[in-house]
């Protein structure tokens, strides 16, 4: 089982609507940013008032559901009468361990030209000049990557026009992701000489756009970028925050997948970015309650991959239990415990191994404190304030958010001995 693939949107038998799971969240707030009216509706959806330009972020946790999201909202937009979606995913195509905009945008600018050539797009060739001229002066004169652009132009040479650009941006991009050296010579250059190249994309979007519309494929380009929460805490600073002036110098529509903790990072984010979340699925209240929404999407989910009569009593509910609300980790123990059972079935037994096995991963990258910090913000009916420690707790899933900002920690965390420890001395039941 691949709990690490993201669905194609609704069109996957295994997708569960988990809307209503995740509390007060819809789509229709990001659609109306984006100028979109109708957009419950798909047969009248139309695009209506876009900006002439924006910046969103699509925030979540990690495996909370965002890539899957993300393709039901290119699958809803891509229409003639709306956006045209140029969708990219940077875990697949990029090195999300070492990401920077340069890397980024250049793939968007690949990936835009190949997609109007695969849909026969025609553009003039006057269009296209200034990309081809910024390769050719900017990049052609490198000499550390002399052979690259030889062979570069050497593949592209065959091709005239657009197919020509695509493979020239094409084979740039892919050395981004192959060569260290290359990469670390096309980054400088693309610093060096960024207002240039943004400038050339600029040009291109805007003909692109004129070339869609005759052609009745789209009112505008929608980029969308997913695989950029996968970034560490320090390179989702440096892309989002420091290296905002940059990704904002190309003017055109963007939506980024991003990491929760980036929304508590600082206030340049709600000043650069519209910010859009996806929260957790609620399994409990902040009563401790059921969330029986919640319970059922999750239900849902597990059974859409194992038939439900082959979990023992209970069985089900402990893992869902143990998930948190979070879609990828109940997929995790599920796998795990699939792989601890003695026999064709979720027992008890294997539940239990899989969940510890989680909790022996947070253990591995929590420190002492960690644990106080997490019984506080469980046992009090407010939320922390945002602090250095709660956004790496937020980053590496030890703390998750639900609607309303709601926090809670996870609840494999909650079966050892350090939280228990920490929450008996808060609750005044320790002898510590």
């Amino acid at each position: 089982m691949q709990i690490d693939e993201p669905l194609d949107g609704s069109n996957d038998p295994r997708w569960v609507d988990t809307g209503e799971a995740r509390g007060e969240y819809s789509l229709r707030s990001l659609y109306r940013a984006l100028g979109v009216e109708d957009a419950e509706s798909p047969s009248t959806r139309r695009l209506r008032t876009p900006p002439d330009r924006g910046y969103y972020l699509f925030c979540g946790h990690r495996g909370c559901g965002k890539s899957t999201e993300l393709r039901r909202i290119r699958n809803d937009l891509h229409a003639p009468d709306v956006y045209y979606v140029a969708f990219a995913d940077a875990a697949r195509d990029l090195d999300p361990n070492n990401l920077r905009y340069q890397d980024v945008l250049l793939h968007l600018a690949a990936t835009l030209t190949r997609r109007l050539e695969d849909d026969g797009v025609a553009i003039d060739d006057v269009h296209l000049e200034r990309l081809r001229s910024w390769f050719d002066q900017r990049v052609e004169e490198q000499a550390d990557i002399e052979e690259l652009t030889r062979q570069v132009k050497a593949g592209a040479q065959v091709a005239a026009g657009l197919p020509y650009l695509g493979k020239l941006l094409a084979a740039i991009s892919t050395a981004f992701k192959t060569n260290a050296t290359h990469k670390e010579v096309l980054r400088r250059t693309l610093k060096n000489y960024f207002s240039d190249f943004a400038e050339a994309f600029n040009h291109l979007i805007a003909a692109a756009e004129d070339a869609l519309r005759e052609a009745d494929r789209g009112s505008r380009i929608l980029f969308m970028i997913d695989g950029t929460d996968q970034l560490s805490e320090e390179d989702a600073h440096a892309f989002f925050i420091t290296d905002v002036h940059q990704l904002q110098q190309v003017r055109a529509l963007f939506l980024y997948c991003a990491p929760i903790h980036l929304i508590y990072e600082a206030a340049a984010i709600q000043q650069n970015f519209g910010v859009f979340r996806l929260p957790m699925l609620k399994t409990q209240n902040e009563s401790d309650a059921a969330n029986e929404a919640g319970r059922r999407a999750m239900q849902d989910l597990l059974y859409r991959r194992a038939a439900p009569e082959l979990f023992d009593d209970g069985v089900a509910d402990y893992l869902i239990d143990h998930s948190g609300g979070h879609p990828r980790d109940l997929l995790r123990l599920l796998q795990q415990a699939f792989q601890y059972a003695e026999h064709d079935r979720f027992d008890d037994a294997a539940a239990q191994r899989a969940v510890r096995e989680t909790a022996s991963m947070f253990r591995r990258i929590l420190e002492p404190e960690d644990y106080r910090l997490l019984a506080e913000i469980d046992s009090s009916a407010e939320q922390p304030p945002s602090t250095e420690r709660t956004r790496h707790l937020l980053y590496n899933l030890a703390l998750l958010e639900y609607n309303d900002y709601f926090w809670r920690s996870h609840p494999a965390i909650r079966t050892t001995d350090a939280y228990r420890n920490a929450r008996r001395r808060i609750d005044g039941t320790g002898n510590g």
